[in-house]
């Protein structure tokens, strides 16, 4: 341990100490749950999905409260396992400034927290700072420093982001056992995602969604003329309706490859929301995408997917493994540092994800009934925005 860390835990002990002595924390973690949400990558913010709900399944009297800002605000907008959604200005920037208004609306919401929690992605001091700064309910969860906290959490890399979350539920008194990531959204999404829907697949084809761009921070991408094959092999050979999403900053490297396949899809890169997304896959038959924040949407509404995963990270922490409407394929573990340059998942062969969309589609065929069926698991009549206005 550096000077520094052996400098900064003994801070956190001493303005722990000062606090059991002017503050006293509250006597249960049992009664009101806050939790802080600001690392907000996509997949971050699906993967901690699942505590919201194993919270209100187990323990439905409890007051849930989540804290965030940004895609996560928006991520969570219909979530109706969450009864109160409150938005800060940036932590990284003031966790002071975020103290003062998030105690401001507590109190506004008549909320008093017992237990504030932070998942495994908000590992950051200031998010630690913000807990501490705004109440004297017991601090537990994922920390760099656990002196700042009472319950404290270790992250586990033997289990997936989903079940370390889910630890967070057995401190606020429920069950920890798995739970899928689920992603709500609301009629007016629906009506949005079947506009564009019947824009894109007029004649109500099977509609098969392409995610060919990653974030831009991970090396999963996959070579444009393996793309094309599968996209030509699903609307030629399948008859599939193809169609394409991703944000305004994929839409160039989107266009050349829907230009190489010969014009063949839609593109509806940058025409949805996060929500409206949800309720677009939901609508879809199936997905061929690569590891990143779009998959992790398709997984929390259930639409079959064949996933291109890198072999450089451990599957289990990311990807959705053991379930029958999923095909991920992936080379042999590699080394990160071993990763020639220009690699874009060498090993994953075009051949390869045909043969999986082919399975995957004989498995689960396309059918209104499925449709209706995913789009009633994930509609939601809970505003957040509307009821904070």
């Amino acid at each position: 341990m550096s000077l520094k860390e052996i400098s900064i835990r003994s801070s956190a002990r001493v303005l722990v100490s000062a606090e059991r002595l002017l503050r006293p924390s509250a006597a249960s973690a049992r009664g009101s749950v806050l939790i802080l949400e600001y690392l907000l990558p996509l997949g971050c913010c699906v993967h901690l999905t699942p505590v919201y709900e194993a919270i209100k399944r187990d323990r439905p009297d409890t007051t849930l409260t989540v804290v965030t800002r940004g895609l996560g605000l928006s991520l969570l907008r219909h979530h109706p396992f969450i009864d109160h959604l409150i938005e800060t200005p940036d932590v990284f920037a003031s966790p002071l400034n975020a103290a003062r208004t998030l105690r401001a609306a507590l109190k506004s919401r008549s909320v008093y927290p017992s237990l504030i929690l932070t998942g495994a992605s908000d590992q950051r001091t200031s998010i630690a700072a913000l807990a501490m700064f705004t109440s004297s309910a017991i601090r537990g969860g994922f920390t760099i420093y656990p002196d700042l906290y009472q319950r404290p959490l270790t992250y586990d890399r033997n289990r997936s982001l989903i079940d370390n979350n889910l630890q967070l539920a057995s401190l606020a008194g429920a069950s920890s056992a798995h739970l899928e990531p689920r992603v709500f959204f609301s009629e007016a999404d629906l009506e949005t995602a079947r506009e564009l829907a019947g824009q894109a697949n007029p004649e109500g084809k099977p509609q098969v969604v392409f995610v060919t761009q990653n974030s831009g921070g991970q090396l999963t991408g996959w070579h444009t003329d393996r793309f094309v094959q599968v996209i030509r092999h699903a609307h030629d050979k399948l008859g599939c309706s193809v169609v394409y999403v991703g944000t305004d900053k994929d839409n160039p490297a989107i266009e050349e490859i829907r230009r190489a396949a010969g014009g063949i899809g839609t593109s509806l890169v940058g025409r949805t929301s996060v929500t409206e997304l949800a309720a677009l896959l939901a609508l879809s038959d199936a997905v061929v995408s690569l590891d990143t924040g779009t998959m992790h949407i398709g997984r929390a509404v259930q639409l079959p997917m064949v996933i291109l995963g890198p072999s450089w990270q451990r599957p289990t922490e990311w990807l959705p493994l053991g379930h029958p409407w999923v095909r991920i394929l992936r080379g042999p573990d590699i080394d990160r540092k071993e990763i020639p340059a220009g690699y874009r998942l060498d090993e994953i062969e075009a051949s390869a994800v045909i043969a999986a969309l082919e399975d995957l589609l004989s498995a689960y065929p396309p059918s209104e009934v499925s449709r209706a069926e995913r789009v009633a698991a994930s509609l939601s009549a809970v505003d957040h925005r509307r009821t904070a206005s």
